[in-house]
């Protein structure tokens, strides 16, 4: 999603799939998640973003140079 939003201690499952230049799904591709405001949300390697604390962060996918981002905002 282009936006979430959530109360602090709640979670939601981002999923991201790399794609090529014709649109098709890359197999194995490796996706990196990252918040940058980990005080707000946390993400792990597998996409869960954990709500931390009131504020906005943007959670990033990135693959190969690539990058899509959703914005978090905690309540």
């Amino acid at each position: 999603p282009l936006s979430v939003s959530l109360t602090a201690g709640n979670t939601v499952q981002l999923t991201a799939t790399a794609l090529d230049n014709t649109g098709t799904p890359v197999s194995g591709a490796a996706i990196t998640f990252s918040s940058d405001a980990t005080a707000v949300a946390t993400v792990s390697a597998s996409g869960l973003v954990t709500a931390i604390a009131a504020g906005t962060t943007i959670v990033r996918a990135s693959s190969n140079g690539f990058q899509g981002t959703s914005s978090i905002q905690v309540t």
